[in-house]
């Protein structure tokens, strides 16, 4: 059995000039132009590794091969540090048995934490190069990404995954830095401050993405919908109008999606801070919920206990309750009945969700908060993500309880909070 990590939390160097000293347990991402960046960042990175009595491991695909790699490793390090390091070949570390098999992969991993304190060492620092990689293998790289997420950090473990920038679309550098605990770009390109590194976390490249798109797209649609009223109300157009409104209905959606990514490019500085109570808060919103479940042949019900004032944004409070509310009503069929309660818990204000629907996949599930994941066919999956960046900036606490007959979320808000501003 491999040691777990939270035991020891002591910090590691990471031989990166611009990254402080990590824990056991990091996983992280590097995105990379040319064979040159991936050595600038490979290189300290190893023999900060060498130099603390970690066993290190490099699994090596292009641009190196496996006697390129020794070579540059052997002109950069001392000869004694080398018998504490192994090279690989993708292929035979990533593709065993005819496939990329990811569990098999993860249970490797673990296989070396137990091999390198066997003998000794503090634990393991690896890397693995993924040119590789084509589309096909791209769900089970994503799947095996999310594993070591959640598996090496709780082992005596760093994990540095490099990725070649030329090879990733906006689509895949998003799931990358959604599947880290944190992602940097070394480039030959100024990205801040003269520097040819920049670093950002799983939030920060999805909210710059959204600022730059949201109000270019927003500006057309809120003229289209105000032509399509107008032509709405003119009487020798009647015959038309349920068109209309099924064209004004796919905007407001259109346009809901739009609200949910422009909320991840909210600066900190735009919160609003009052003592307010969380039941009144709830109060306001029930008739909004309830309208919405009435549609669907479903039940909303608020039961409200005596608690404390909280020092919130009350924008950020409806946001995280529709968010989940909604999620809730989505996931039950007609009759379902969704609760929301309220309570004191020492010195925690305690706000209840429960619904009656047939629980969150495990696989969404091991992800929870994650960008992008989602069960529903029009779902942008930011809606839980958006709720978990709430609850950071307000210090809260998140249970999450699911099974084939309901999920309960329990959120609990220390009552005299410090918010993350």
């Amino acid at each position: 059995m491999a040691l777990k990590a939270p035991a020891f939390r002591a910090l590691r160097k990471s031989g990166l000039a611009f990254i402080d000293d990590i824990p056991w347990g990091t996983h992280f991402c590097a995105f990379y132009e040319t064979k040159e960046d991936l050595l600038e960042i490979l290189i300290p990175y190893f023999r900060a590794g060498l130099e603390n009595n970690e066993y290190c491991l490099w699994v090596v695909s292009e641009p190196f091969s496996i006697l390129e790699a020794a070579g540059c490793l052997k002109k950069a390090l001392p000869s004694s540090h080398l018998q504490h390091m192994e090279i690989l070949p993708h292929t035979e570390w990533y593709l065993q048995d005819n496939g990329f098999h990811w569990e098999q992969v993860v249970r490797g991993w673990i296989d070396k934490v137990n091999y390198a304190l066997a003998r000794g060492y503090d634990g393991i620092r690896v890397s693995g190069c993924t040119a590789w990689i084509h589309n096909n293998y791209w769900k089970k790289i994503m799947e095996y990404e999310a594993a070591l997420e959640r598996e090496m950090g709780e082992l005596k473990a760093i994990v540095l995954c490099p990725y070649q920038l030329s090879n990733c679309g906006l689509h895949q550098v998003l799931d990358l830095v959604s599947r880290h605990q944190f992602s940097f770009i070394k480039s030959e390109y100024d990205w801040k401050n003269n520097n040819s590194i920049y670093r950002f976390n799983r939030s920060e490249i999805i909210g710059k993405m959204a600022a730059g798109v949201v109000h270019e797209i927003r500006n057309p649609i809120t003229s289209v919908r105000g032509f399509i009223q107008l032509l709405k109300g003119k009487g020798e157009l009647a015959e038309y109008g349920d068109y209309f409104s099924l064209i004004l209905a796919e905007l407001d959606w259109a346009n809901a999606i739009l609200t949910e990514y422009l909320s991840l490019a909210r600066d900190k500085r735009d919160v609003t801070l009052q003592w307010q109570n969380l039941n009144d808060i709830l109060a306001a919103l029930l008739p909004l919920m309830q309208a919405d479940a009435k549609k669907e042949g479903k039940e909303v019900i608020l039961e409200m206990g005596e608690i404390e004032d909280l020092l919130v944004d009350s924008r950020d409070i409806r946001q995280l309750v529709l968010n989940l509310s909604r999620n809730g009503l989505e996931a039950m069929e007609a009759g379902g009945v969704l609760e929301l309660a309220t309570s004191m818990e020492g010195n925690y204000v305690v706000l209840e969700v429960r619904d009656t629907g047939k629980g969150i996949p495990e696989e969404i599930l091991n992800n929870l908060g994650s960008p992008f994941q989602t069960t529903k066919e029009n779902g942008t999956g930011l809606g839980l993500f958006i709720c978990f960046k709430i609850l950071e900036r307000y210090q809260a606490k998140v249970a999450v309880d699911t099974s084939p007959h309901g999920t309960r979320f329990v959120i609990r808000f220390p009552a005299s909070p410090t918010p993350d501003r």
